[in-house]
């Protein structure tokens, strides 16, 4: 199996080994291409990481390439202090694989799996948690032996149950981000409920840095549906009976004007917006986030 067909969704959907995916991920394709998340060099040297492309030149010890044949940056302490917390939707939505067999949350844990490697690969803090009518799993920021794994291990455990219930959860989560850091929030986001957002807009007044990485299934943004069809809706039950041809137009202008909404919200809040869905593969799906990280930072 080749590091390419291991990141095809279609290949995904049968892997669930988080740790080799992560590593897959960043080492097979995109290291490199992002320096840092956050990028800062102080005066406490602190170890020695492999030379990636774009790295500062002037950090680049020497006298070990010399008598090495070895590309070393050197790393200081402030580029070893950022923390760094992973938060999972792990409501009964994100359950939704269709015939693809990748769901959302399969879909969505490896991408955790990935930034907390990449973000372990810096020397810098990593946390994760999840959340759907309760905060599920909390661990919390570090960066000490076995934390990349412990993630994994608490990703592969998740299940996609009930309905989220963000008033609450946000606010436990507020209380634990007591260190301005970078917030990464992973999920479908398309709850109605207000609570979502005003959880996300206090942690801006909090001066977290957040990003919002939005999965969406193939089925839900191409509404490809050709013969009548029976909904359920995941978290209320819901039922609906009807002909996508009745209400594939209605629904498809319904989506975009949610999706449009969204990307105003972030734009207003200054926080990164990146929307992916589970036909694409896992490599373009961090690089695209860290791509635009890239972009932001210039």
């Amino acid at each position: 199996m080749t590091k390419e067909s291991l990141l095809d969704p279609k290949v995904l959907s049968r892997v669930s080994n988080y740790p080799l995916l992560a590593r897959t991920t960043v080492e097979g394709f995109i290291s490199g291409l992002h320096r840092s998340l956050y990028h800062g060099f102080g005066s406490e040297f602190v170890q020695y990481r492999h030379y990636m492309r774009g790295d500062d030149l002037k950090y680049l010890d020497w006298k070990v390439l010399a008598r090495q044949d070895k590309l070393q940056i050197k790393v200081f302490q402030e580029e070893t202090n950022t923390n760094c917390y992973v938060v999972l939707d792990c409501s009964a939505s994100m359950a939704y694989a269709g015939e693809s067999g990748i769901s959302k949350l399969h879909y969505g844990s490896t991408v955790a799996a990935a930034l907390a490697y990449l973000v372990t690969r810096q020397g810098d803090n990593i946390g994760m948690s999840a959340y759907s009518e309760q905060l599920l799993t909390s661990i919390p920021p570090g960066h000490r032996s076995g934390q990349f794994n412990t993630i994994c291990e608490e990703l592969a455990r998740l299940k996609a149950a009930g309905a989220c219930q963000h008033a609450g959860t946000f606010d436990r989560l507020g209380e634990s981000f007591s260190r301005r850091g970078l917030i990464v929030l992973i999920g479908d986001f398309l709850d109605p409920d207000p609570a979502l957002r005003q959880g996300i807009s206090r942690l801006r007044f909090s001066n977290h840095d957040c990003v919002l990485i939005q999965i969406l299934h193939e089925d839900e943004v191409n509404f490809s549906f050709d013969k009548t069809i029976h909904f359920v809706d995941s978290e209320t039950q819901e039922e609906l009976i009807t002909a996508p041809e009745v209400v594939r137009k209605q629904y498809q202008e319904g989506l975009q004007a949610d999706l449009d909404d969204l990307r105003r919200f972030c734009l207003a809040n200054e926080i990164d917006h990146v929307r992916l869905h589970t036909g694409e593969p896992l490599d373009a799906a961090l690089a695209t986030y860290l791509h635009r990280r890239e972009q932001h930072r210039k």
